[in-house]
């Protein structure tokens, strides 16, 4: 996580969310079927649930941000 997040300390959920868009990217452009492809499928999941943590933090952040993560996610498997 900490490579996808470059090292960065204390992100934002919106940096999060995007290091793990970067990553499932990255996997669905593969041919998905290595062991490095689980870790970074795990990864992925990882950083959802990270952003998901920090957004929670913020109750005006909260409200919007899971059905936007979604939605971002979501995009990415249609292209």
């Amino acid at each position: 996580m900490r490579n996808a997040l470059g090292d960065n300390p204390s992100p934002t959920a919106t940096e999060v969310l995007e290091a793990a868009e970067r990553l499932l990217d990255n996997v669905l452009r593969s041919d998905c079927e290595t062991r490095t492809t689980a870790l970074d499928l795990l990864t992925v999941d990882a950083l959802m649930t990270r952003a998901l943590e920090i957004a929670g933090r913020d109750p005006s952040v909260l409200e919007q941000f899971p059905e936007e993560a979604m939605r971002r996610i979501s995009e990415l498997a249609r292209e």
